[in-house]
C-alpha cells in the first residue's frame, strides 16, 4: 500500500447529520425515567431522584464482550438515558464508563430507537458524575478492541494491531521499530485511511495522533463494525 494516498476522507452525510442533531437538539432525550408500561414503579423512583437533563456528554457502554460509544443525555443518582449510534447486542445489563474512567453497572429499563434508559444497580454520587474528577485532563473516550491494521510509511507497510481507538488517535502494537514523530497512514477494515503522527513509543506499543478528528458518530459505527456487531 502506498503512503501517497491522501488519507483524507469526506465526512459521511449520516455522520454529519448525527453530530448536528447532538448539538442542535439537546431536548431530544430529556428523561431517564420514561419507562415502558411494565416499569411504572421503577419509573416513579427514578423520577423522584434529583437529575440533570439536557446533557451532551460522551461515555462508553460496555457489554460482556464489546465496548461502544454513547452520549449521555440525562443523568440522576439512580440512572441515566443515553443515545446510541447503532444497534447494540441484546443484553439486559451494561456497564457505563464515564470520561474519568469511573464505571457503574446498570440495568436496561427501556429502549426506543436510538434511545435507551438504564437504572444503576446501586445509587451513584451525582456530584461526582457531573464533575467527573480525574488526575488527567479530560481525555477522549477510548474504545478497547483488537483489530489488525497496516501502518503505511515511506518505503514500507508495517502490520500492526489496534489496541484502542478514539476520535483523536489510536494505540497500536507491533514488533517492528518505528521512529517517533513519523508521519504515517493507518489503514484497517472499516476504518478509512487516516493520516497520523507517531507521538509516543513504549514496550512495543505506539501512540498515534490523527491529523483529522473522527466525528463521534463516525467513530461509533467504525468500532461497532470492527467488533463484528451488525449495525
Amino acid at each position: 500500500m502506498s503512503v501517497s494516498d491522501s488519507g483524507r476522507r469526506p465526512k459521511p452525510p449520516a455522520a454529519i447529520n448525527w453530530d448536528r442533531r447532538l448539538m442542535q437538539d439537546p431536548a431530544r432525550l430529556d428523561s431517564t425515567s420514561t419507562p415502558d408500561p411494565g416499569q411504572e414503579a421503577t419509573g416513579a423512583e427514578m423520577r423522584a431522584a434529583p437529575r440533570v437533563g439536557l446533557l451532551i456528554r460522551p461515555a462508553k457502554i460496555i457489554s460482556p464482550d464489546h465496548q461502544f460509544l454513547c452520549v449521555i443525555r440525562d443523568l440522576s443518582e439512580t440512572g441515566l438515558s443515553v443515545c446510541v449510534f447503532h444497534s447494540l447486542p441484546e443484553c439486559d445489563h451494561y456497564t457505563i464508563e464515564f470520561q474519568n474512567g469511573d464505571r457503574i453497572p446498570a440495568e436496561v429499563m427501556w429502549r426506543d430507537g436510538d434511545r435507551m434508559g438504564l437504572k444503576f444497580l446501586e445509587r451513584a454520587d451525582l456530584d461526582r458524575l457531573i464533575t467527573s474528577p480525574s488526575r488527567y485532563a479530560k481525555r477522549p473516550i477510548r474504545i478497547e478492541l483488537e483489530a489488525p491494521a497496516i501502518v503505511a510509511m515511506p518505503g514500507r507497510d508495517v502490520p500492526v494491531r489496534i489496541c484502542d481507538i478514539s476520535g483523536q488517535g489510536a494505540k497500536i502494537a507491533c514488533e517492528e521499530h518505528m521512529m517517533l514523530a513519523s508521519n504515517v497512514v493507518l489503514r484497517a477494515t472499516h476504518l478509512p485511511s487516516t493520516r497520523a503522527k507517531i507521538r509516543w513509543r513504549r514496550n512495543g506499543a505506539y501512540g498515534l495522533v490523527f491529523e483529522d478528528t473522527l466525528q463521534m458518530s463516525e467513530l461509533a459505527r467504525i468500532v461497532a463494525a470492527m467488533q463484528n456487531v451488525a449495525l
